[in-house]
């Protein structure tokens, strides 16, 4: 048993980025390598404590407010499962799972809680807490989604116990967040790969080849990119059941197209080992070189993607626009047939008047485009924004963005009384007001913003 000695928890908030696959789309089922980067829009998890023994999880986005006993909880046993996805076996009946967008993630943190406070002694596993996660990932959209919000979870938990240090500053502190955060992945998705938590956990690229572990490129310098949402649903099941359909029919033909995508990979990982990582704004003599290098084979990894059939009117339509507009590579990122495309920013291109005008172009077009960095930091705990506490950071960002009076008792009385009570929980209007901070205000904290 762990035993934790008492102290008093302040509010903090965890996050972890997505994840983008820059090269080897489709030929990394076939033991090829890919390339993965972390995506700097992120999901956010604000723990604030309770004077009750509730756990409250929130998830505004996808409309869950679950409030459980801590004694319900502690009967979850994670030992006997075969596998994490069995936890709902061992859900008690005084558990109520909801139905809905919501439920897998619900199931992930009984599982992680269960886990994770098994061995806990001490005030800490008696006090509770709320846990109210905002994601600034589109679901579904193959940028990560679900393992972003696995890491937070277990980064918050395993700080809430004491498992790991408040500043989750060492290698051993994040390999624990990554392996709790794998089985979470495990509840949501059977048979991950791992690449999402991994770069979920630790950022910056990885070199990732089935059956082997990552292996870290070690940089944590970003790229500017443009991460376009066609909108278009697409399955990933049935476009990697394609390329196998085509790959058994002509295999002469197939072969040599994925080893073409391995060694853009390979590459890739030249160019960025070789020359380093471009900082944005930076003024590094090789950054023209590089990009003009990572641009081209962009480029070739599109039309070999494309030639495998998992591209898509939309995705060929952000392609024409972007390069049409701006001179930009663009590419369809994960399986395709819809979902995101990833386009590279030049350095001297971003935040200017072309880039402003591709992604008008864009979005007249139908799409959603998010302009953001990859290849930053991973899982990060923040206490607080410069000199202002956590508290006061929403406080201040509730007057100044919504025109709110941050007031804790305004807030309470729009709450259900029953299970969240101002006297039960003195954070109640801090976790009100971060919940409906618009994105804009949330993204904020992240890492690269301060």
């Amino acid at each position: 048993m762990v035993a934790i000695h008492k102290e008093k928890t302040q509010p903090f908030v965890v996050s972890a980025p997505g994840k983008v696959i820059l090269f080897g789309e489709h030929a990394v089922v076939y033991g090829k390598a890919a390339i993965a980067g972390s995506l700097d829009m992120r999901a956010y998890a604000l723990v604030t404590p309770r004077k009750d023994n509730k756990v409250r999880l929130l998830l505004p986005d996808v409309d869950v407010d679950i409030a459980f006993d801590k004694s319900t909880l502690g009967r979850v046993d994670i030992g006997g499962l075969g596998h994490p996805a069995e936890i709902e076996t061992q859900v008690p009946e005084a558990i109520k799972v909801p139905e809905g967008p919501g439920r897998t993630a619900v199931l992930a943190f009984v599982y992680l809680y269960g886990g994770v406070f098994a061995d806990v002694q001490g005030p800490r596993n008696a006090a509770g807490f709320t846990v109210c996660v905002r994601s600034l990932l589109p679901v579904g959209s193959g940028l990560g989604s679900s393992a972003a919000l696995n890491v937070t979870l277990s980064a918050a938990l395993l700080r809430l116990c004491g498992k790991i240090d408040a500043s989750i500053a060492t290698a051993e502190d994040k390999l624990l967040v990554n392996e709790w955060a794998f089985r979470g992945e495990q509840v949501a998705h059977g048979t991950p790969s791992g690449i999402d938590n991994s770069i979920a956990t630790f950022g910056g690229f990885l070199q990732y080849t089935r059956g082997q572990t990552p292996i870290n490129l070690g940089s944590s310098h970003a790229l500017r990119v443009l991460i376009t949402n066609t909108n278009v649903p697409k399955s990933t099941k049935a476009l990697v059941a394609g390329v196998r359909t085509l790959r058994d029919c002509l295999p002469a033909v197939i072969d040599p197209i994925l080893e073409s995508i391995h060694g853009i990979s390979l590459r890739a990982v030249e160019l960025f080992q070789t020359n380093g990582i471009a900082v944005q704004g930076s003024n590094d003599m090789h950054i023209d070189e590089l990009e003009t290098q990572l641009q081209e084979i962009i480029r070739i990894n599109h039309r070999l993607l494309a030639t495998l059939g998992v591209s898509h009117p939309a995705l060929e339509r952000i392609c024409e626009i972007t390069s049409s507009t701006g001179g930009m590579a663009s590419k369809l990122t994960g399986a395709g047939g819809g979902g995101c495309a990833l386009t590279l920013v030049p350095h001297s291109a971003a935040g200017s008047k072309t880039e402003s005008k591709v992604v008008a172009d864009l979005e007249d077009d139908g799409f959603q485009c998010y302009r953001t960095v990859v290849g930053g930091s991973g899982v990060c705990i923040e206490s607080g924004v410069g000199a202002a506490t956590i508290e006061q950071w929403i406080e201040g960002m509730l007057d100044q963005h919504l025109s709110l009076v941050p007031s804790r008792r305004r807030l309470d009385r729009k709450a259900d009384a029953a299970n969240r009570a101002p006297d039960a929980d003195e954070y109640l209007g801090i976790v009100s007001g971060f919940s409906i901070l618009p994105s804009s205000v949330i993204a904020m904290l992240a890492p690269s913003q301060h």
